[in-house]
């Protein structure tokens, strides 16, 4: 079995158990990004008028139906990831019985973080399809979109991946939940623009990757422009956070 074959087998294990909980799984993957568009997109969204974003200009509701496309890849890949592969890993042992099998760790991985970010892709879809239905997003810009979405999925799966390495109890996952997840959700432009920081918070933002997917998100959906940063900010997190979270996860299961 070649090593793509042996990730799409996992994958599609993965795919199956998804299936057969299949209305508890749309629920938790859809409706938390439903209700933040409708809540921030048409109530708040009302009540703000245009919102200036690098010289062009956008109503609330566009602006926060990119922010929640952001948000949504994040929380969807973070959470699947650092909860979902720490349970199969600590409690479910999944990893370890598929790595007896002809099928190897490094590739029980990959298809672990792929299956964190296609699922977290598949939120993101549904928002994105919201927004061209309401007349939002432009339909090519949402479609040029998805590989962002995906790319963007698998850096926060990697991260999610990684901290169920390094946590020694399900309850330690919290502390980079509330120190690091939260605060990009709050600070990296998905409810306001960045030009409302002091500067120091707009450069600590930058360094952050959630700013530079929601930024691509805004300016493929949007028009907005581009921000040539954000490119470097998401490769660079993907370069580090990928090799280095399945490295830390085969540490842990080795031992």
């Amino acid at each position: 079995m070649t090593a793509l074959g042996a990730i799409r087998c996992v994958w599609l294990r993965y795919f199956d158990v998804y299936r057969k909980s299949l209305i508890y799984g749309l629920v938790t993957t859809f409706v938390e990004p439903l209700l933040y568009l409708f809540a921030f997109g048409f109530g708040l969204g009302s009540m703000v008028g245009k919102v200036n974003v690098l010289g062009a200009e956008l109503t609330y509701r566009q602006f926060i139906f990119a922010g929640i496309v952001g948000q949504t890849i994040m929380f969807q890949a973070f959470f699947e990831a650092a909860y979902g592969s720490f349970i199969r890993m600590y409690y479910q042992r999944i990893f370890q019985a598929i790595a007896v099998t002809p099928i190897t760790l490094s590739e029980v991985l990959w298809a672990e973080l792929f299956w964190d970010a296609s699922k977290a892709s598949f939120a993101a879809t549904a928002v994105l399809a919201i927004g061209v239905l309401m007349g939002d997003f432009r339909f090519w810009g949402a479609v040029l979109s998805l590989p962002l979405c995906f790319a963007g999925a698998l850096l926060f799966a990697a991260l999610g991946l990684l901290v169920a390495a390094k946590s020694k109890t399900i309850e330690e996952i919290s502390y980079p939940q509330y120190l690091l997840i939260f605060p990009m959700f709050l600070f990296c432009g998905v409810f306001f623009p960045l030009s409302n920081l002091p500067p120091y918070l707009q450069w600590l933002a930058w360094t952050l990757p959630l700013t530079s997917i929601v930024s691509l998100t805004r300016t493929l959906t949007l028009g907005t422009p581009t921000e040539p940063l954000a490119f470097a900010v998401i490769i660079v997190w993907l370069a580090f956070v990928t090799p280095f979270s399945r490295n830390a996860m085969s540490r842990r299961l080795i031992r």
